[in-house]
């Protein structure tokens, strides 16, 4: 009987509930971790297997066959709790693992003053939890290197999807601001793309390498803001300034930097192309999806 492929996935976020739920289709077994006894049920509600986070003799015994393993954890101290808590029995039975994957982001590039960055683009951040990604992502390539597991970082965008875009905001009626910065671009990658970029990259016979996830297009968020709108035929939210006290701090974080990030190596190299290439092709993918169309 053939036996099935083992994902251990490092945190239970957003992008992981997809990851479950799309891999268990594909008849993987998914184990997820956790440091929340509330998250066991959701966990298990995505066909996965929740493992609590310092449950070290679980996830030991993972390791008595191969396993793939995808870490979705951020940093913590300025550096990686995955690697802080589990290297010594990575290496261990680095034998076993069959390929690694560490979800970063593309804010490890800092302020490219709207320049194209690349993966070869020169790492500058400014921002204190880029600069701890950076550490992360050398930890992570140092392990595969060291170890000989096939290794790969991803560098992502901002992520949208179901239940987390401008969309779903507007159906809720939440309260939406549109920073008054109109020239200001970003990236975005949706994240069943990030799904199947990680699927396609744990079957690739690439060793260590690094890809950035992002869209086509780099927009505004007035652009997005405009086309979510037109498509409820709604209002276009209100226009406030970057020091406004409506815009947190995470939020205006953003706005420090700006780059166009580029998509070349994922599609030359991986040869993936995009389900969503830019903002437009998803989010009216959300917008029929919630029409029930």
């Amino acid at each position: 009987m053939h036996k099935k492929n083992r994902l251990l996935i490092f945190g239970f976020g957003y992008t992981s509930k997809f990851m479950c739920d799309k891999l268990a289709i594909k008849n993987w077994q998914v184990f997820c971790t956790t440091r929340f006894t509330e998250k066991i049920g959701e966990i298990k509600s995505f066909n996965a297997i929740p493992i609590g986070f310092d449950d070290e003799e679980k996830i030991k015994s993972l390791f008595d066959e191969d396993l793939y393993i995808l870490s979705t954890a951020p940093p913590e101290n300025g550096k990686d709790p995955v690697l802080e808590n589990y290297g010594p029995l990575f290496k261990k039975n680095s034998e076993r693992i069959k390929w690694v994957g560490y979800l970063s982001t593309t804010s490890v590039y800092g302020d490219k003053k709207g320049e194209w960055v690349n993966e070869d683009t020169a790492l500058e951040p400014n921002l204190e939890r880029s600069i701890s990604r950076v550490s992360a992502e050398k930890s992570w390539i140092k392990f595969g290197l060291n170890h000989l597991v096939k290794t790969t970082i991803f560098r992502l965008a901002g992520i949208y999807g179901p239940g987390r875009s401008l969309i779903d905001r507007f159906i809720g009626n939440e309260k939406i601001y549109i920073i008054d910065k109109p020239t200001h671009l970003f990236n975005r990658i949706h994240v069943e793309d990030i799904i199947g970029v990680v699927e396609k990259a744990m079957s690739s016979q690439s060793g260590t390498t690094i890809y950035n996830l992002s869209d086509d297009l780099p927009a505004t968020q007035l652009e997005v803001a405009q086309f979510a709108a037109s498509l409820l035929k709604k209002n276009i939210p209100e226009t406030v300034s970057l020091s406004s006290e409506k815009v947190s701090e995470m939020a205006r974080s953003f706005y420090k930097e700006e780059k166009k990030v580029s998509n070349k190596k994922l599609k030359n190299e991986l040869g993936y192309h995009l389900a969503f290439p830019s903002f437009k092709e998803g989010l009216l993918a959300i917008y029929k999806n919630s029409r029930g169309s």
